[in-house]
């Protein structure tokens, strides 16, 4: 009889997060037959170098739209790559400085639909300011899930 099948939940800052810092667990996870779920709460247009270099040099407002769906098809497109097909946005600004009530309580929404054994996320004292906020609002999202 094999162990039975986790339930992993990976949040990062931004897009691009979840598959850099925990690319090589979720495909031990994915290979392991677990369940993998990513949840991106925010957009991460500020960490789009290409728009950030395009306004400079035009200061013509870049389509944020675009920006926005192009960066989500990235992650996307990344995840099935380690064989992630659960992936989920909340579409939030990523400029936050602090941690938030609705997105502490859209993650913990998350948290209870996915219901994992194992979350991954940045170190609530990360050096990049919205990865230790995403992380603390994690930690109250947990919290907050732990009651419903």
């Amino acid at each position: 009889m094999g162990r039975r099948q986790l339930s992993i939940l990976n949040i990062g800052g931004h897009p691009k997060d979840a598959i850099l810092y925990a690319g090589g667990a979720m495909v031990n996870h994915i290979e392991a037959g677990d369940r993998v779920c990513i949840l991106c709460p925010t957009s991460g247009l500020s960490h789009h170098i290409k728009a950030i270099a395009e306004y400079k040099s035009t200061m013509k407002m870049p389509d944020i739209d675009a920006l926005t769906k192009e960066l989500g098809q990235e992650l996307i497109d990344a995840a099935a790559e380690l064989g992630v097909t659960d992936v989920r946005f909340l579409g939030y600004d990523d400029s936050i400085p602090m941690g938030e009530r609705e997105i502490i309580e859209d993650i913990a929404d998350v948290i209870g639909d996915v219901l994992p054994d194992i979350i991954i996320t940045h170190n609530p004292n990360d050096s990049v300011p919205g990865h230790a906020v995403a992380t603390q609002m994690t930690l109250l999202a947990m919290e907050a899930a732990s009651g419903i």
